[in-house]
């Protein structure tokens, strides 16, 4: 991991401009540090929409229930909304966003959440951008970063060795008396 402890915001493609001539669509976002994702995690929209997860996640056979859809619509929605309250706090300014009648939309809370709600778009915002800022909570638990992992930059603990070991010497391997 590289510190980098500039907050100034950052540019972030979501999609390349089109063959047809559509263009890029960008977001300018600040970082999302731990400050801005806890005050993502206390949103009030979450909380408005808790207890409809959580009646999927116990329609699914609570949290310990095995993969079914119910358990993934309850997640999806959970995603959703974090999301949305996470771009809420950092989305600074888009490109190739447009209002109904094609003016460059601005951004507002109400477009933001319509921004996210477009599946494209949320899972574009899920990997270009969020997936950056969330890979360490993935990586807790005290756990070492792993090398084929999340963390593939992740530095080695032991120092590299300078030349091969001497080969054992030849001696008899028959029976000890």
């Amino acid at each position: 991991m590289r510190l980098n402890l500039s907050t100034a915001s950052e540019r972030y493609e979501l999609f390349p401009p089109t063959e047809d001539g559509d263009p890029a669509i960008v977001i300018i976002a600040r970082p999302a540090f731990a400050d801005v994702i806890e005050e993502a995690k206390g949103d009030d929209t979450l909380f408005e929409h808790g207890e409809q997860i959580l009646e999927l996640i116990e329609a699914a056979g609570g949290e310990d229930a095995k993969m079914s859809p119910a358990l993934l619509q309850a997640h999806g929605k959970a995603g959703v909304l974090f999301a949305r309250a996470v771009g809420r706090l950092v989305i600074e300014g888009w490109e190739g966003v447009a209002d109904p009648d094609g003016t460059p939309a601005p951004v507002t809370p109400d477009r933001v959440d319509a921004f996210i709600g477009i599946q494209p778009i949320y899972e574009a915002f899920g990997e270009k951008y969020l997936s950056k800022w969330l890979t360490v909570q993935r990586e807790k638990n005290v756990s070492a970063p792993s090398l084929t992992g999340t963390s593939e930059g992740a530095q080695p603990t032991a120092r590299r060795v300078r030349g091969s070991a001497k080969s054992a010497q030849k001696k008899s391997s028959g029976r000890k008396p």
